[in-house]
């Protein structure tokens, strides 16, 4: 039985380094060994070390099964440091292209490795978190960004209408006027939202000391969500790179209450979805 010593923080382990089946030391496609232990190793390393303490120490150590969240953004060198740690490239894969902000848009079979060989594709037809109010908006910036690309149905309305707050030719300087606002939108909202939680998302949007109100740009609120947001000038948010999955990322945050606050003019795909909704 061939035997490996390894040394993890100053404490040596020794343990048998063999495929499961054969009991043979295997190499991963780069020459590395794969580290495999049978049940009754991983009882005998129970007592003095981790899953995550082993997996650290051993750089051919590979997952049974590798869970993937905001798949989207993964660059080729990623997906192949992941690809090596999940046995036989077990993985579930978890991601929403219109919020890809990491080169080109592209499809599912163009951001996946081709050594990943083919996947079983489960698309999410509804929406759980914004409410239907949110949809037109969210609609808008999705078919621009790829008119292939599908909104999910949003299973319930919050009764509160998406607030836009145009603030051009009131003859104060932009910054004060946005960060005024801005904060008092959320002052107003976090009054009508009892013990919840309130999102400035923007470029640069103001600090506001308050335990219940965030600040945070575009890229920095992927993955959460906020009883209400107030979205700031989208048309500097447009301006940056993959501007447009950003705008879609800030419009999508919300579980109720959306607020956009803009000085200069809105997106014209946004400006669009405004005129039909107060006709």
């Amino acid at each position: 039985m061939a035997l490996d010593d390894r040394d993890f923080g100053g404490t040596s382990h020794t343990y048998p380094v063999r495929d499961e089946i054969t009991g043979e030391i295997v190499s991963d496609p780069d020459g590395f060994p794969i580290a495999e232990l049978e049940s009754a190793d991983y009882l005998d390393l129970a007592s003095s070390m981790s899953v995550e303490e082993r997996a650290a120490g051993e750089r051919a150590w590979r997952f049974g099964h590798v869970i993937v969240d905001e798949a989207q953004d993964l660059t080729q060198m990623q997906w192949r440091m992941i690809g090596r740690r999940a046995r036989g490239h077990s993985m579930t894969i978890v991601g929403d292209l219109a919020q890809r902000t990491n080169g080109a848009h592209g499809s599912w079979s163009d951001i996946l490795p081709v050594e990943f060989g083919s996947v079983n594709r489960f698309d999410l037809s509804t929406n759980y978190r914004s409410p239907g109010e949110i949809a037109p908006y969210a609609a808008a910036v999705l078919q621009t960004i790829d008119a292939g690309l599908s909104l999910p149905e949003s299973i319930r309305e919050s009764g509160h209408p998406v607030r836009l707050v145009d603030l051009a030719g009131q003859g104060v300087t932009p910054t004060a006027t946005i960060t005024s606002a801005s904060v008092d939108a959320a002052l107003d909202l976090v009054d009508k939202i009892d013990d919840g939680r309130v999102a400035l998302i923007g470029c640069s949007p103001p600090d506001v000391d308050h335990p219940r109100i965030r600040a945070l740009a575009p890229s920095a609120s992927k993955g959460m969500e906020f009883d209400a947001v107030i979205v700031i000038e989208p048309a500097e948010i447009v301006e940056q790179p993959h501007g447009l999955g950003l705008l879609y990322v800030a419009l999508t945050r919300t579980t109720d209450y959306l607020v956009i606050v803009h000085q200069r003019p809105l997106p014209e795909l946004l400006a669009r979805v405004a005129e039909t909704e107060t006709h």
